[in-house]
């Protein structure tokens, strides 16, 4: 007798579930997450999952952190945090708080509004395999590309307020014979599509040399899988004041000994 065909489509999908699971890399990390408490704020379960989410991002920065030491990478905490960007659920395969210590007050969090604090212990699995590659688009472990091998990078360039810019952007970036292609115009706002052989710090870096000195080109972290680059002009120093001659002649002296 033949099995139905939604058994069949749930039995791959648990087989797909598996497949996932064994190519995963997961780390178990043990962390402590809290939320500050203002006067009058509601606690309860609200707080609680405030704080779960809490904890497990900071499991994830933590990971994450611990990935760019092993590469040898001189990221800064900073810049792996932006990079990771607000979705760091993504990144867990599961979590679970392991204690709930519940209101309390305030240890964890210094900020003056916070009367009261809620924290618990926080058991992430996190994945390893998956943040690997997320950095490794962001160009923050140091991985060389392969000689020769072009992938396609999505990148947001934020500052982009004119079309002699945008053209400007469109030859640095395709100096090294790579295709550029702009995938969406907005104000102050252009995606495009670059094919290169670099990771992104290197092509950020390569970017800001190509606009020179009148531009301030910096990484400003991934939103899914789009490098967000920002750029703003460089203000032009302002002119050093030549004190007027009669009024320096008027100055009061200082006193002779």
């Amino acid at each position: 007798m033949r099995a139905p065909a939604a058994a069949i489509a749930i039995v791959l999908a648990f087989a797909a579930l598996a497949d996932g699971a064994a190519r995963a890399e997961l780390v178990r990390v043990e962390s402590v997450g809290s939320v500050p408490l203002a006067a009058g704020s509601a606690g309860g379960a609200s707080a609680r999952q405030a704080a779960l989410e809490a904890g497990v991002r900071e499991a994830v920065e933590r990971a994450a952190l611990d990935l760019a030491s092993q590469a040898g990478a001189s990221a800064s905490p900073d810049s792996v945090r932006a990079a990771l960007g607000t979705d760091l659920l993504v990144f867990a395969s599961q979590f679970r708080i392991l204690e709930d210590r519940g209101e309390r007050a305030p240890l964890l969090e210094l900020s003056p509004a916070a009367q009261r604090e809620y924290v618990v212990t926080v058991e992430t699995h996190v994945d390893r395999s998956r943040l690997r590659s997320h950095l490794q688009q962001a160009g923050l472990l140091g991985a060389p590309a392969q000689p020769g091998a072009r992938t396609a990078l999505r990148i947001a360039f934020e500052g982009v307020d004119s079309y002699p810019l945008w053209k400007r952007i469109a030859r640095a970036l395709g100096a090294r014979g790579g295709a550029v292609r702009p995938l969406e115009f907005a104000r102050g706002r252009i995606v495009a599509e670059v094919e290169t052989p670099e990771q992104a710090g290197a092509l950020v870096g390569r970017l800001g040399t190509g606009l020179g000195a009148d531009f301030e080109v910096r990484s400003v972290g991934m939103d899914g899988d789009t490098l967000l680059v920002a750029i703003a002009p460089r203000l032009a120093p302002e002119p050093a004041t030549i004190p007027d001659a009669a009024a320096v002649e008027a100055a009061p002296k200082p006193p002779t000994r």
